[in-house]
């Protein structure tokens, strides 16, 4: 095929138009890098390449885009390029150049998730694994991340924190002491402290509170 015309699109976009009276839609950063000229003669294997190298670009940008806002697990970012319609194949393409990159790390996103929602929400070693799981870390990932990162000190501190503002919340309600327990077991569970921890609030704060003398 015969390059005919080269046509500036836009800001961005680039039409190649062929002898045949096919069109090449680029990305001007692809077109440059493709080094196209008038009146070259291109294969169709360099036609497909193209193709594929302007739909990388794009998804590329796509995954910049997700990336810029917030960091994102590996299956986090699969599965919103995914939902947009790229092909699986070039996307992991694209997520194994992100990895190289250094771009996306699955461990560097579990440690920067446990330590923001432990401070800004106090989430307990439960729910936090639950959540990497969600977010497809692997196990291994996720075990030294939680073994380097949570203390039983401040796993306590933090269940003791919650815990009491949500029992002063509840006694302005003016419900039973036993309601109130039950409420607080059933709060500290859904932060994901374990049975030993919530018990130990539980009686501290009760024992601590004339209501339950």
């Amino acid at each position: 095929m015969h390059v005919t015309k080269i046509v500036k699109k836009g800001k961005k976009d680039v039409i190649i138009h062929f002898d045949s009276d096919e069109k090449l839609f680029l990305t001007v950063d692809v077109f440059l890098k493709s080094g196209l000229k008038k009146n070259e003669v291109i294969s169709d294997d360099r036609f497909s390449f193209l193709v594929k190298e302007n739909r990388l670009f794009h998804i590329k940008q796509r995954a910049f885009r997700y990336l810029g806002r917030r960091l994102h697990s590996t299956s986090e970012l699969r599965t919103k390029l995914l939902q947009k319609g790229y092909e699986k194949n070039l996307i992991d393409e694209v997520i194994d150049e992100l990895k190289i990159r250094n771009y996306l790390d699955d461990a560097e996103f579990a440690k920067m998730f446990v330590e923001e929602k432990v401070k800004l929400k106090l989430w307990g070693e439960k729910k936090l694994k639950n959540e990497l799981i969600k977010r497809g870390i692997k196990s291994e990932i996720i075990s030294e991340v939680l073994n380097s990162h949570i203390s039983q000190d401040n796993t306590f501190n933090n269940a003791m924190t919650i815990a009491a503002k949500k029992y002063e919340t509840l006694k302005n309600r003016n419900l039973e002491p036993d309601a109130i327990k039950r409420k607080l077991v059933t709060f500290l569970s859904s932060r994901g402290y374990n049975y030993d921890d919530i018990k130990i609030v539980c009686e501290k704060l009760i024992s601590e509170n004339d209501s339950y003398d």
